[in-house]
């Protein structure tokens, strides 16, 4: 499993109306983690971390932002529950060109294609209120969440 940008900013942000929606989800994920510490269950993209603090720290998207340290906070939280995992390294050139050549990428869609094309690469399913994504991804690689 692997948390889009959306989620992670719902999850955190108290102010954001799918908060607890996506606060629930998220904890259910990190409990199936927790009971299968062997295996990295949740895997967290840099694209999406980096996406994530760059939401919630926006004085454009919020009236009063997150810190930094607070996005950072968030992050580490995660980063020290069992079976959560960091991917730095995304996807390559390869996939990334084909997938936007298969799925006519929009350039404003572009981060959303890098972050399918990781999901494919690294065999996870992209959980997400994005259903934009059903454009993108096999139905076997995403889980929409619902609002």
């Amino acid at each position: 499993m692997t948390p889009d940008v959306n989620l992670l900013v719902a999850a955190m942000r108290l102010d954001h109306p799918h908060h607890a929606m996506a606060f629930n989800h998220l904890q259910a994920q990190l409990k199936l983690a927790s009971e299968r510490p062997n295996q990295s269950s949740i895997m967290l993209f840099g694209v999406v971390v980096a996406g994530f603090i760059r939401i919630v720290t926006h004085r454009r998207i919020f009236q009063l932002p997150s810190s930094l340290l607070q996005a950072i906070d968030f992050v580490e939280t995660l980063l020290s529950a069992p079976g959560v995992v960091f991917q730095g390294a995304g996807s390559d050139w390869p996939s990334f060109r084909d997938l936007s050549l298969q799925t006519d990428g929009n350039p404003d869609s572009s981060t959303d294609v890098w972050i399918a094309a990781c999901a494919l690469q690294w065999g996870q399913i992209l959980h997400t209120f994005d259903r934009d994504f059903k454009k993108i991804l096999p139905a076997e690689n995403l889980y929409l969440v619902s609002r």
